[in-house]
């Protein structure tokens, strides 16, 4: 099992679209910086996204598309905090997180290279295990790559570099943490139960869209008929998640998102192993 994911670590490292990826992420970094301090200096702009932002961020994880906003209170400094959570919430990393996925769990399916050591493998299901353990360590470096690059941008664009309150801060990345790798997963086994690269990819770029939120509505409609009671479905799924967290939110929502992180990136995870162990190496 050690060998394998040496072997995918590698893989990994070697990956020339894990590098594209990273850079246009840091160019997306910039760019969205850059627009969001004209928003910043924009008082009315300001306190507009001040006013949603407190009202609740609920509404915004239904919203079609990715939005990123500045939710400092106007008249205060923008920290890193502020920006980290605005492109996480936009799910700027996570589209990256998510096309990464769908190109590493099939390249060695598409290259053939599964025929050569899928036969070696006491379990194929180790492959996928070892997978799921790279695209961990790929979504800790994005993050860790993303929090540098946005404070590099802080410092150059804003002309000083606020933190933020610490132990917030680093529940709030915790968490996003988990629920992105959750997401991670959740692609990678379409991925492999799919085996087709462009329906997953435009799946993968939906559910970072929020184009699922469609059904998600519709179930939680049917079930308000059913039960005569609302049922905030949103609140259950990855993608909603990680935009309903809110800025020096409830330490209870921190919680309930990370344990809506762990059962969908197991479930995604085990039926994936599942999958791969029973399927024909062709």
């Amino acid at each position: 099992m050690l060998n394998i994911i040496k072997m995918d670590f590698y893989r990994m490292l070697k990956s020339k679209s894990q590098y594209i990826l990273w850079i246009l992420l840091t160019v997306m970094l910039v760019l969205t910086t850059a627009f969001m301090r004209e928003e910043y200096k924009d008082p009315q702009a300001s306190a507009n996204n001040w006013e949603t932002m407190q009202e609740g961020v609920e509404d915004t994880a239904e919203n079609l598309g990715m939005y990123v906003t500045v939710p400092t209170e106007p008249g205060q400094k923008a920290t890193l905090y502020d920006m980290f959570y605005a492109n996480t919430q936009g799910k700027v990393e996570a589209i990256f997180i998510v096309i990464f996925a769908v190109l590493f769990a099939t390249a060695d399916i598409r290259s053939g290279y599964i025929k050569n050591i899928g036969g070696q493998c006491r379990r194929r299901s180790d492959l996928v295990i070892s997978k799921a353990v790279i695209l961990f360590f790929y979504t800790v470096l994005t993050f860790l790559l993303t929090l540098a690059v946005q404070a590099f941008c802080n410092a150059v664009f804003y002309g000083y570099l606020e933190v933020g309150p610490v132990s917030e801060f680093l529940g709030y990345i915790g968490t996003q943490l988990l629920l992105h790798y959750a997401l991670a997963l959740i692609v990678m086994g379409i991925s492999i139960l799919i085996l087709n690269n462009i329906i997953s990819m435009t799946l993968a770029i939906m559910l970072c869209m929020n184009m699922t939120v469609l059904l998600w509505g519709m179930v939680g409609r049917g079930l308000q008929s059913v039960f005569d009671r609302t049922v905030d479905v949103l609140s259950y799924t990855v993608t909603g998640s990680i935009s309903i967290l809110q800025l020096h939110g409830d330490p209870d929502l921190l919680i309930k998102a990370a344990l809506v992180a762990i059962v969908y990136g197991t479930v995604f995870t085990v039926v994936s192993a599942i999958v791969f162990q029973r399927r024909d190496i062709r």
